[in-house]
Formats: C-alpha cells, sequence, structure tokens
C-alpha cells in the first residue's frame, strides 16, 4: 500500500489559511513558501550503465527513453582510478561515450571527479568500496592537478558541471565512518581539492560549474567544507537526499537550506545528485540498517520525492539509477518496474509547469499546488490510506483526476462548498482544476 501526501499552493494559502505542525509552522509550508520556476527536462537526472563489467568500452544500455535532461557520471566506470589506473596511462573511451550520447540527446553532463587511484594514494593498501587507495587523499596534490587538468582540457564546452567527490566522511568530526567510504580524511585535503579544481576550471572551462562533494548522511559534513573555505570554489551545493518518507525528505531540505544561508551561500543552487529506493527480495535479509520497499512503495516514495524537491527549489534531481538492480526503472531484461511508469506520470505532470506551494490537510495529508499554461493542478497523497477532504479554490472545480499507478481511479466528489473528497494513498494522485465561473 503506498502513502498518500497532499499539497497546497502558496498562492491558495489564503483559502485554505498557514497550516501548522504541533510546535511551528508546518515544514511542507516552510520549505516550499517560495514560488518555483517553470521545470525542465534539467529537473529530471538519471544515473545509467552502472551494470557493464570492468573492461567493456562500449554502453550497455541505451540512453533511457524518458525525458532525462542531464546524467550523473558515478558508477560508470569513470571515476579518476578508471581513467588513469596506472602512473602515465589515460583512457578517456568510457567518458567519451556517455559525453557523445548524452549531446546526441541534448542532455548535460554531471561527472564526479575523484576516487583516488592506488598508485596515487596516500593510504594504497587501504579497502575502500572499488578496491584499495581510493578513499583517501592524493599523495601528492600535483597527481590531482594532471587528472583534473586532462578532463577540464578535453571536455570543454562539453561537460558543464563538475561534483568534487562522492560522499566524503571527515575524520575531524567525532563518530564519523572510516575505512571503507568513498572518501575518509581531513576537511582541508577536499577543500585544497576545490581550491586547485576551480583553478585549473578557470584556466581552461570557466563557464562549468563546480559543485561540492556530494554528502550524504548528517549535515555537518557540508557544513563543516563550507566553513573550512571550500564555498570559495564551489557554484552548487550537492547532498544525496535519501530518506525513509516524505517529511523526512523535506526536513533534510530545510536542514541543508539552513546551513546554506548560515554560510552565505543560499543564492547557489541546490542539487540533489542521489536518490535510489531500493527493493530486496523478501526471501533475503536485508542489510543492517537498510530499508527495504515494495515495487509499489519504492515508485510512491519516488514520485513523492521529485514533487516535494520541485516545490521546494531543488534544481536537479538525479535518481540513482535507471537500471539498478535494486533500485531501478527496468529489469535485467528491460521490463518496465513501477518506477518506469511513475517516472514517467511525473514528468508528464510537472514538465513545464510550476509547482506553487505544498501543505498538509485533513490530518496528515499532504498537497501540492501548480499551474500550468494558466491551468491550475494538484498533486496529492496521505500518509494512511482513507477518505481525505481537499479544499477547493473558490469558483474551481476538479475537470480530471489520474493515479500515479495503474488505470484504476478511486471516485471523487464535490460538494456545494468548493471540496473534493478523495480516497488517498501512497501513490500521489494528479486533480486537474478549471474555472467554473471566470475568476475575478
Amino acid at each position: 500500500m503506498l502513502r498518500t501526501i497532499t499539497f497546497l499552493a502558496v498562492m491558495l494559502v489564503s483559502v485554505f489559511g498557514t497550516c501548522f505542525a504541533g510546535n511551528g509552522i508546518d515544514p511542507f509550508f516552510k520549505a516550499t513558501s517560495n514560488p518555483q520556476n517553470e521545470i525542465t527536462p534539467l529537473y529530471f537526472g538519471i544515473h545509467f550503465g552502472s551494470a557493464i563489467l570492468p573492461g567493456r568500452t562500449t554502453l550497455r544500455s541505451p540512453w533511457p527513453p524518458l525525458n532525462f535532461g542531464t546524467v550523473r557520471l558515478w558508477d560508470t566506470y569513470t571515476r579518476w582510478a578508471d581513467v588513469t589506473p596506472r602512473p602515465g596511462e589515460w583512457n578517456f573511451t568510457r567518458i567519451d561515450d556517455y559525453v557523445a550520447l548524452a549531446q546526441s540527446h541534448h542532455a548535460d553532463v554531471l561527472y564526479v571527479l575523484g576516487s583516488t587511484p592506488g598508485w596515487a594514494s596516500a593510504r594504497p593498501e587501504e579497502s575502500c568500496p572499488y578496491g584499495k587507495g581510493c578513499a583517501a587523499d592524493p599523495v601528492r596534490m600535483a597527481h590531482w592537478e594532471e587528472y583534473v587538468r586532462r578532463v577540464a582540457q578535453r571536455y570543454k564546452g562539453k561537460i558543464s558541471a563538475y561534483e568534487l567527490w562522492n560522499e566524503p566522511f571527515f575524520s575531524d568530526l567525532k563518530n564519523q565512518k572510516g575505512g571503507s567510504d568513498f572518501y575518509y580524511g581531513p576537511v582541508s585535503k577536499m577543500v585544497e581539492m576545490a581550491k586547485l579544481a576551480r583553478k585549473i576550471l578557470d584556466e581552461f572551462d570557466p563557464t562549468a560549474a563546480l559543485a561540492t562533494p556530494g554528502f550524504t548522511g548528517p549535515s555537518n559534513q557540508l557544513e563543516l567544507f563550507l566553513s573550512s573555505g571550500g564555498k570559495e570554489y564551489i557554484q552548487a551545493i550537492a547532498f544525496h537526499f535519501y530518506s525513509a518518507d516524505d517529511l523526512q525528505f523535506i526536513n533534510q531540505v530545510l536542514e541543508v537550506r539552513a546551513i546554506m544561508k548560515r554560510q552565505g551561500v543560499e543564492h547557489l543552487p541546490l542539487w540533489n545528485t542521489e536518490t535510489g529506493l531500493e527493493v530486496y527480495p523478501t526471501d533475503q535479509p536485508l542489510p543492517s540498517g537498510t530499508q527495504s520497499w515494495t515495487y509499489e512503495e519504492a515508485a510512491s516514495r519516488m514520485a513523492q520525492f521529485l514533487v516535494l524537491g520541485a516545490a521546494a527549489g531543488l534544481e536537479r534531481f538525479y535518481y540513482y539509477g535507471w537500471e539498478n538492480l535494486r533500485s531501478g526503472m527496468i529489469t535485467e531484461s528491460g521490463q518496465h518496474l513501477p518506477n518506469y511508469e511513475a517516472m514517467e506520470k511525473i514528468q508528464n505532470w510537472l514538465l513545464s509547469s510550476r509547482l506553487t506551494g505544498c501543505v498538509t490537510f485533513d490530518h496528515g495529508a499532504v498537497r501540492c499546488d501548480g499551474e500550468h499554461d494558466g491551468q491550475r493542478f494538484v498533486v496529492a497523497w496521505a500518509d494512511k490510506p482513507g477518505e481525505k477532504t481537499l479544499e477547493l479554490p473558490k469558483g474551481w472545480r476538479v475537470t480530471k483526476a489520474e493515479p500515479l499507478l495503474g488505470s484504476e481511479l478511486i471516485t471523487t466528489k464535490i460538494d456545494s462548498k468548493s471540496t473534493v473528497t478523495l480516497h488517498l494513498v501512497k501513490a500521489p494522485v494528479h486533480l486537474v482544476l478549471e474555472p467554473v465561473i471566470s475568476p475575478l
């Protein structure tokens, strides 16, 4: 069964009143209170090609047949250690393939720098997710400079944005992970790498954006990086919004926004550079600390996060990933999973539209309002299944209702007080509104 949330537009706050949670302002309202720009394909990012075996030079997966405006190169055998596995040896074939494919689909590329080769690592014998040495800083920064310089020269005007690293943890902070991370070391080294990367990009490709590392987990990693000087060299904030539910997602956005404001970078774009929802076989034990979903639950959560992210002003949202065996949208044989249907619906609902705000209503349901070419719409879902009463703007009515998954649509009824009664579940419902009479 899927969880439902309902969204309310800021322009309709006068109709519904300001919403409050038990101890303050409704976090959904707070995070989405500024009307957003029109949603373009650049908002919809994807990871794909992660199933390709090392040594392959061609892409197993074609470009995903949905409206993705950008691709993030991670788990694509394009890391620093893949590009130069041995000193003096350089192989850009994989990146070349992705860049050419993205260009043919008029899409942007976000390339993740980092993941140190063992030969260039300050800790070459240490285990990490991709072998040995990849979680350490370079033993000599000259190695880093040569790598970034070669990438910047080769892809000038072809790669529009770079992410400094994937999911670092800093040894400066207490109780941080270590030993098997993507990076574990002092923040000063990461700031130094940011400084050098920005200097090189300014020399060879000054229009290319450099984003922070894609942080995950405790947001204090992000704040430490920014406050230690990293904010001087970056043009975007990258964060991985892995969340258990919609409320945690929106609270994470609020937390990151608060850090950005404290550090004086609230004007920079905020990108969600990785989020995935994993489905594990029911007959297998879950890894420690992992939450599993059914395919339908994962699809509904993904849809909730995409709508909330757009309403909260995230400029990019990279889903992980297209053909991933646990969080993907297709099976190994290419069959569509519920995530595929959900992504297709959300893109149809949101592209070229503008979201105007979200609020909770009727005991925990959530609504997000928006408009498309002057036509209003609402996306709604609820925590627990049941009937929820949704108040409509005066003089407006529902003309079309479309569920996220499947073809079955629970009937709605409208009374004389301009309300609609919905039987909501976790999977969002899209309601199209039209004026009963021309609004004044």
